[in-house]
């Protein structure tokens, strides 16, 4: 039997809420977390689209979302987000940028609601720890090219900085600067893929010259460097310093200055592309260009050439 096509009215009838709180939830306006479970529940349960994302699978629209999960770590993302609207501005597509949760429930909530809008592209950055759940919604999405940034997916288009070769290109320059010497390196536990576990690896699997110490936080959050920094300072007896984030970098050398034993150590930095500022404060920094990567996530999505060479480089 031929499904029967619903309304706005259908949906809010059987919720049990009000036509405008439905409206609300499929334009992405704040609602009541209850209200949002209602129609959630509705949809999940009776598997109907509302008519106007129906109609709107006829003809796609032109306007591209990206959903970004909430987290107070990261200072480039924006960057990334500029370059991707410089792009797709020139082809006069609609960009719309969504905070979502870095809860992989709560983002999912989230990517489902943009789904039914049927739009162009959608750009998603990931929470750092990713469902099962969320990965295959991810891949049964057909309406829409899709790009996901720093992880790859299995037949999904994405954009990455490398973390691996970055880290080990680091160690071959300090391999190339510097032998027996011993090294502290600082990072993030492995439950945060790129920055934590990628980047530790790479380290520690590419230098061969000199001896290197692993000292793993849980988040990457200043007080966790600094509690950690007297134990490093009075055991490790370490020349260098590698710090697998920016975050962690600033708050090596703020340590090291407030102790006045900053010239005791050579300390490696994660930054901006021309960031000139932080760069002068450290003796090595791999310099990453995140507009440039922004700028190749939309040129992917346009399903143009792009150019992975010049993402980063160490000074």
């Amino acid at each position: 039997m031929k499904k029967e096509k619903k309304t706005y009215h259908d949906i809010a009838k059987m919720a049990n809420v009000g036509i405008g709180t439905v409206s609300r939830y499929f334009n992405n306006y704040n609602i009541s977390n209850e209200a949002k479970e209602k129609i959630k529940k509705v949809i999940d349960q009776s598997g109907y689209i509302p008519n106007y994302a129906a109609a709107s699978i006829k003809k796609p629209n032109k306007d591209v979302y990206l959903l970004l999960p909430f987290n107070s770590e990261e200072k480039a993302n924006m960057e990334i987000v500029n370059g991707v609207k410089s792009v797709l501005e020139l082809k006069e597509l609609n960009f719309f940028i969504l905070l979502s949760s870095n809860d992989s429930k709560m983002y999912q909530d989230d990517l489902k609601t943009i789904i039914l809008r049927n739009s162009y592209g959608l750009v998603l950055f990931l929470p750092k720890n990713t469902s099962k759940e969320l990965i295959t919604q991810i891949e049964e999405i057909k309406n829409s090219e899709i790009i996901v940034y720093n992880r790859h997916l299995k037949n999904i288009k994405s954009i990455d900085i490398n973390d691996y070769e970055m880290f080990s290109q680091l160690a071959k320059k300090i391999d190339s600067l510097y032998k027996d010497m011993r090294i502290t390196f600082i990072g993030l536990e492995n439950h945060d893929i790129t920055t934590g576990k990628i980047r530790t690896e790479a380290f520690i699997e590419n230098i061969k010259k000199n001896t290197v110490s692993k000292w793993l936080i849980k988040n990457n959050l200043y007080e966790y460097v600094i509690e950690i920094m007297p134990e490093i300072v009075r055991e490790d007896n370490s020349q260098i310093i590698v710090c697998a984030t920016h975050t962690i970098a600033l708050s090596v050398n703020t340590y090291l200055i407030q102790h006045n034993i900053r010239k005791k150590y050579i300390v490696t930095d994660v930054a901006r592309f021309k960031n000139v500022k932080n760069t002068n404060d450290f003796d090595l920094t791999i310099e990453i260009d995140y507009f440039l990567v922004g700028k190749n996530i939309g040129n992917k999505l346009l399903k143009k050439e792009i150019n992975l060479e010049n993402i980063f480089k160490i000074i």
